[in-house]
């Protein structure tokens, strides 16, 4: 696994901050990205897109594990560029990016505490009745385990300009 230290990405004056933003397929996945992205610009600061691939299986064949592996890094890695696409798009600064293997909660939390720039952790939330897996973690038990503010996005709202 490789270390995803934000700071050694970039060198970034004290008053610029990068906004975490967790890759995934989710509908209101975009909606984080695009408010991080106006949160970014407002503050002169940066976007980071962490997309972590957790392995939730056991297989006996070697080949078909790792044909999987292969497949799941590439879909990754191309729902990552996707996202990063849209952050320059939408600011025309290149974000950070970052694709780590493990359990997801673990790594993010792990990415925030090393990587001191990281003002906020960005997540929307489902347009359902329940929130999605991270913030309902992060909204309850792993609150005490984030050293920064949890910003949740409402899935349904469009883009705005932030000042």
């Amino acid at each position: 696994m490789g270390e995803c230290v934000v700071r050694d990405n970039i060198i970034l004056e004290k008053r610029k901050g990068v906004f975490l933003v967790i890759v995934d397929t989710t509908e209101e996945f975009l909606v984080a990205v695009d408010y991080a992205s106006q949160f970014a610009n407002a503050e002169d600061g940066y976007v980071a897109l962490l997309n972590v691939i957790e392995y939730s299986y056991v297989q006996n064949w070697k080949n078909v594990e790792d044909r999987l592996r292969r497949e799941m890094r590439a879909q990754a890695e191309q729902a990552t560029w996707d996202a990063a696409g849209r952050v320059i798009e939408n600011i025309r600064k290149i974000p950070m990016i970052c694709i780590e293997e493990g359990d997801r909660i673990d790594l993010i939390i792990k990415t925030i505490e090393e990587s001191s720039n990281i003002v906020a952790l960005v997540l929307a939330s489902a347009n359902s009745s329940k929130p999605g897996p991270l913030i309902t973690y992060f909204s309850g038990k792993g609150l005490s385990r984030l050293p920064i503010p949890l910003m949740i996005i409402p899935g349904h709202l469009e883009q705005m300009k932030i000042s």
